[in-house]
């Protein structure tokens, strides 16, 4: 952990090759990409990226006081540097990769245990979730920043300045993102995740993961890591499937098995009657059974009552355990119950919990309700979308109170879905026809599938449901479906969603420009 001095960096990297003898007084306190943002005590990666190349900026950073740098030796922006500049840099074949080594040995000088956060969808507002709660009672708690999830976003959070050896955090909590199969395999030997969670298995990254079979067998691969604990969210069914092909290989002392003993499980109560198995007989594979059932639900949120049953002795067996969770549908309030189980794990004390979750505050255009002028409502879920996100977000916005008002479903294309994209986008038809008092906005190439589906039953949309249906493409301005409706807003339910880059946050800001 930080800080290091020059040659223990080159090391790392380079292993057995020797380095200026310079380097050893050299320290570093952490790392860098961004030219703007570097200092003396920082080890800045020159990454080459689609838009802009790190190696373009070498000489300022220098300039700047840089003492060190990881470079590709076959950058030709290292011809424009001094000799001296030159003895500062690390060169390597591949600079993503060597800094991803890099990373993995700061890993293994970890004092502190990593949570993983794997699944389809609801990843970053889940890893939200569990640094809130994890951080009650003065803990100090690293986390993914952003949705830095991928090769190069993990890297840089194993690196984060804060993971220093005189003040270290109580833990880091890593989300991990997959795109392509074979990337989770990596994640998981990069980051060793101590406890692994996957929030949900639904279809994703198709492009490169060809279709929902594959992309959940790729995610559970962070459950087959023998080294780590696992929180179970029994209400997917392929997750729960995996689940019990492996309670069945433990009945039978199978050599291939993971260990389930020091897991847990995290399910709604009506889920867990379903699945047929009782308490007694879970627990005799896992350490510890958390049910958690709706107390109460409104449109901006929900209260939850959680029930522990648990082999072990330190944690005490509770029922009616109430918190509520200010964000919007089921599939939040499940999130909260696998973040309040990780807490649990990790030891946290009720109160402690409850403290880091009155601290707690939902990511940006994820889930967040805004109330506006003229009694006007936006869901703003533009960050992201997925068949399954979508499928809950829709559900929220039909939710009893919102039942009979009028909506603006503004919704942009689900990107990355590969060969299946057209089945995907026409599948949504079959929830938006049910939809009552809507303008149905439909934006991008692929959300014209299902606009021609929808455009096939207008007259019978508009007699039954009063829907009207629009569609742009996506090199049109989103913003300007608010003018296509020819309606003031007044009293409507505004929901926004879109894959990021579909760029919705546009029809953001104009609306909030109007009615804010």
């Amino acid at each position: 952990m930080w800080p290091l001095s020059a040659s223990e960096i080159y090391q790392a990297i380079l292993k057995n090759q020797k380095c200026e003898k310079e380097f050893n007084a050299i320290i570093i306190k952490g790392v860098c990409i961004d030219s703007r943002k570097v200092n003396s005590d920082l080890l800045f990666v020159a990454i080459k990226g689609s838009q802009h190349d790190g190696h373009a900026y070498l000489k300022d950073c220098f300039q700047k006081g840089v003492q060190l740098a990881l470079v590709d030796e076959n950058s030709n922006y290292l011809n424009e540097l001094t000799i001296e500049q030159k003895k500062k840099c690390i060169c390597v074949s591949d600079v993503l990769a060597s800094f991803r080594q890099f990373a993995k040995f700061m890993r293994s000088q970890f004092s502190f245990p990593v949570l993983g956060i794997g699944g389809s969808n609801g990843k970053t507002t889940t890893k939200e979730m569990i640094a809130s709660i994890l951080s009650g009672g003065n803990y100090k708690v690293t986390k993914t920043e952003k949705s830095e999830n991928g090769f190069l976003g993990m890297a840089i959070t194993l690196c984060q300045e804060d993971h220093n050896k005189n003040k270290s955090p109580d833990c880091l909590v890593l989300e991990i993102g997959i795109d392509d199969i074979g990337a989770m395999t990596q994640h998981v030997d990069l980051g060793q995740p101590n406890i692994s969670i996957l929030t949900a298995l639904g279809p994703e990254h198709l492009e490169h993961l060809i279709n929902w079979e594959t992309a959940a067998n790729e995610e559970l691969i962070l459950f087959k890591n023998p080294k780590t604990k696992r929180i179970w969210q029994l209400a997917d069914e392929k997750i729960l499937k995996f689940f019990l092909e492996h309670v069945k290989l433990n009945d039978q002392n199978s050599e291939s098995v993971i260990s389930l003993k020091n897991d847990f499980i995290v399910v709604e109560k009506k889920y867990f009657a379903k699945i047929g198995i009782d308490k007694s007989t879970i627990l005799k594979n896992i350490s510890t059974l958390i049910l958690w059932d709706i107390f109460e639900i409104t449109p901006t949120g929900s209260e939850v009552s959680i029930e522990i049953n648990s082999n072990i002795s330190t944690i005490k067996n509770e029922k009616d355990i109430h918190f509520k969770v200010p964000l919007p549908g089921i599939h939040n309030a499940s999130n909260f119950a696998l973040a309040f189980a990780s807490a649990i794990m990790l030891n946290r004390s009720l109160n402690e919990i409850a403290l880091g979750w009155s601290k707690f505050v939902s990511p940006p255009m994820r889930s967040r309700i805004s109330y506006l002028k003229d009694q006007n409502i936006l869901f703003d879920d533009c960050y992201n979308s997925s068949p399954m996100s979508l499928e809950a977000a829709l559900h929220a916005v039909q939710n009893e109170e919102w039942k009979e008002k009028n909506k603006l479903l503004i919704l942009g294309d689900m990107l990355d879905l590969g060969n299946e994209s057209k089945y995907w986008h026409e599948n949504v038809f079959h929830a938006l026809k049910n939809i009552k008092n809507a303008y149905l906005c439909l934006y991008g190439l692929a959300m014209y599938d299902c606009y021609k589906l929808l455009k096939e039953t207008e007259d019978l949309l508009l007699s039954e449901n009063k829907t009207r249906i629009f569609w742009r493409a996506a090199q049109d301005d989103p913003s300007q479906f608010l003018t296509d409706i020819h309606v003031n807003l007044s009293g409507f339910v505004i929901l926004v969603k879109g894959s990021r880059g579909m760029k919705l946050d546009r029809v953001i800001k104009s609306i909030e420009s109007v009615y804010c």
